[in-house]
């Protein structure tokens, strides 16, 4: 009898998991029958100048640019495992004004990593050497997650340059302090977690050969395009788009991932935000699951020159998710820092 009963058991379980993949498949099919952006062909637009840059540790960083070949412009830092076509919709251009998108180390087609410890540290140099090697005089930084928190650090590392040869910031889905306390649910509680965590996740780090080698033969699922939409975007986000999210997560190199989660364990700007002395202009979603929109509103707060906008309903990929809202603003966030003829 009580083999009967698991069996029956089991066959109920085989039979449940079967009706929620059958349910997932018909849930993916009717928002990709429905996505506005199905016909977008992400990852196709390129840059009309590109090249690597050396680095002073061996790291070479690729850049690519539209627009004037002038001393002013707008740079733009990536977030996390993505690469420079997470700015897609800003390749077609922001009025005049010079572009600049850079891959992060390790990241898309920058490589080799180089000899230097990922750190923020290290991240911070290299926007740097790129600003000077690309020539910008005065630049806007235009950073998302991970890449906005660079964009801080250089105002603690670097303050000579704001004013002088940085001019402003655009601070996306971003945070001001350790994630850990600025995630969606953080806190006490979490920040705990993560310090309990944070030896297996050195420990699995390294076994990267052969996570890297187990994610080659894994194939996209439903139940992955679900863990991306849930984490990355809004309820009412492209299909089309969390595809292209996924795919570019999926490309990064695993040990890269790990040295960049350990390189913002510790990252905290709280007690330094008064050193950002430029305009910044910070944009936030308030369905953003991986920077909650609580640290957009600090940042909007805190920052001497800081104008916030908060987009209902939006995720952690505004540039694409509300990518005609997000050029818009930061269009105009160009013409009034930069001037509107692209510094010509």
């Amino acid at each position: 009898m009580a083999s009967k009963r698991g069996l029956t058991a089991l066959v109920g379980a085989a039979v449940g998991i079967g009706a929620a993949a059958a349910a997932e498949r018909v849930a993916v099919k009717r928002r990709r029958a429905r996505d506005p952006e199905a016909h977008e062909e992400f990852g196709t637009r390129r840059g009309e100048r590109a090249r690597r840059i050396l680095l002073s540790d061996g790291a070479q960083v690729f850049v690519e640019e539209v627009g004037p070949e002038s001393p002013k412009g707008a740079i733009f830092i990536h977030g996390s495992a993505l690469r420079t076509d997470t700015w897609h919709y800003q390749f077609e251009g922001l009025g005049d004004h010079r572009l600049v998108f850079c891959d992060l180390r390790g990241h898309g087609l920058s490589d080799p990593v180089g000899d230097k410890d990922y750190t923020m540290e290290t991240l911070t140099g290299d926007l740097v050497e790129v600003l000077d090697a690309v020539g910008l005089e005065e630049a806007v930084i235009v950073g998302h997650s991970v890449g906005g928190m660079i964009a801080l650090e250089l105002a603690k590392r670097y303050p000579e340059r704001l004013g002088s040869q940085v001019q402003g910031l655009v601070l996306t889905n971003t945070t001001y302090g350790p994630v850990t306390e600025t995630l969606i649910g953080g806190g006490t509680g979490l920040a705990r977690i993560e310090r309990l965590t944070r030896r297996p996740l050195d420990a699995l780090k390294s076994q990267h050969a052969r996570i890297e080698a187990l994610r080659k033969v894994m194939r996209p699922s439903d139940a992955m395009f679900w863990m991306v939409a849930l984490a990355a975007f809004g309820k009412d986000a492209s299909a089309k788009q969390i595809d292209f999210v996924y795919d570019m997560i999926s490309e990064t190199q695993i040990e890269v991932v790990f040295d960049l989660i350990r390189s913002y364990r510790d990252f905290d700007m709280t007690d330094h935000l008064d050193l950002v002395t430029v305009p910044a202009v910070v944009l936030g979603g308030t369905e953003d699951k991986l920077t909650s929109v609580r640290a957009s509103e600090y940042l909007g707060e805190h920052l001497p020159k800081a104008d916030l906008h908060v987009f209902e309903g939006c995720g952690h990929m505004l540039m694409l998710e509300r990518h005609e809202e997000f050029n818009r603003l930061v269009r105009l966030f160009l013409d009034d820092v930069l001037g509107k003829n692209g510094g010509r």
